[in-house]
């Protein structure tokens, strides 16, 4: 969120400075699995659904001129993503509940022998699926390492291991503005915008309006397996899992959604159940090299929408809270960022994201 908005403000003529806790995109920017799922992500319409469309709908220009900009290929693949049931009765509740995408035409619903057709290494188990054909993926990763040199090129500075402590506000008078923040150490760094993008660790900036609790750190474990050939070509959905493959051969298993505050680990429970949701998906995966394993943490709210707005206090805006769809709003965000910072009209409604909102706000 930081690096994307920070390259499209530098491009637009703002001198901006990326301030990191540690390393940029060490945390849920390059651990997520870049599952592109505008559809299969909201099972009701909705502002989160419109936000995601939103994205989702300029990411191929969006990552066309990260590859212009930088030669890199950020993995970026359709073929949309399939959400599989075992039973009858489950794939009738699915089309029901998803009925509004399959009216829209964001969906197709198929029964056992296409869902084959179009993956050949699924189970035979499978009853039928559904088809959200718009749904793309891309590899995180590359895509963070795409966006900062391309911010980089673009005149923004990056700060490493500058802890921002607290957001600065003059108010000498009756309308309250942020002046800067404060760094560790007590540095002052002055701005006359600042952009709060720091995910999990959102309200633990001092400052800010608000609760402690509007961000918590939702922690996911993904395990990475490795095959000769891929053999998987969409995203797959079912048996409590996500598979996403990647060109290379690699697949990733996600995720465990657990709430253990700040503490990051891969567990013995966690890759069981991930590893045996796999391989009922796709049996032959049982022969798969277990590669790798890693965890880290969502930004989530209560009513799963993002914090993204301007706040109480003139000059800062909250770019934070997208939970499980981070990687899919990144350029959406960008350019809400943008917009607002240099006074132009966002490119959608934002009331519903407010950052203001009761079920998130300080009181």
């Amino acid at each position: 969120m930081g690096t994307s908005s920070a390259l499209l403000l530098a491009r637009a003529g703002a001198a901006v400075t990326v301030l990191e806790k540690a390393i940029p995109g060490a945390e849920a920017s390059s651990a997520a699995a870049g599952i592109l799922g505008a559809e299969v992500e909201c099972d009701e319409p909705g502002p989160l659904l419109e936000l995601c469309r939103a994205s989702r709908e300029i990411y191929p220009a969006w990552v066309r001129e990260l590859s212009k900009s930088t030669g890199i290929d950020v993995g970026y693949a359709e073929g949309g993503s399939l959400e599989l049931r075992f039973d009858r009765a489950s794939l009738a509740e699915l089309g029901r509940r998803r009925s509004f995408q399959l009216r829209m035409g964001k969906a197709l619903k198929l029964g056992r022998g296409p869902v084959r057709e179009l993956e050949p290494e699924l189970t035979s188990d499978v009853t039928g699926a559904l088809h959200f054909m718009d749904d793309a993926r891309v590899t995180p990763p590359l895509l963070y390492r795409a966006t900062h040199i391309a911010a980089t090129r673009a005149g923004v500075a990056f700060l490493n291991s500058v802890a921002v402590e607290r957001v600065l506000v003059d108010d000498r008078d009756s309308k309250r503005r942020v002046s800067g923040v404060r760094v560790g150490g007590g540095t002052t760094i002055e701005a006359d915008v600042v952009v709060v993008a720091a995910g999990s660790w959102t309200p633990w900036i001092e400052g800010l309006p608000l609760a402690k609790t509007s961000v918590l750190p939702a922690r996911g474990q993904i395990v990475e397996l490795e095959t000769a050939v891929p053999l998987l070509d969409r995203v797959v959905l079912g048996s409590g899992v996500y598979l996403v493959p990647r060109k290379d051969g690699r697949l990733l298993i996600g995720s465990t959604l657990e709430f253990v505050g700040y503490k990051k680990g891969v567990t013995a429970g966690g890759v069981r159940d991930l590893l045996n949701g796999a391989i009922r998906l796709v049996p032959n995966l049982v022969h798969a090299e277990l590669s790798r394993t890693w965890s880290n943490f969502r930004p989530y709210t209560n009513d799963h929408l993002p914090l993204l707005g301007t706040t109480s206090i003139a000059g800062l805006i909250l770019a934070s809270g997208h939970y499980r769809n981070g990687i899919l709003l990144a350029p959406i965000t960008a350019h809400v960022v943008t917009a607002l910072a240099l006074g132009r009209k966002p490119p959608l409604d934002l009331a519903p994201y407010d950052p203001a909102r009761s079920s998130v706000a300080a009181t």
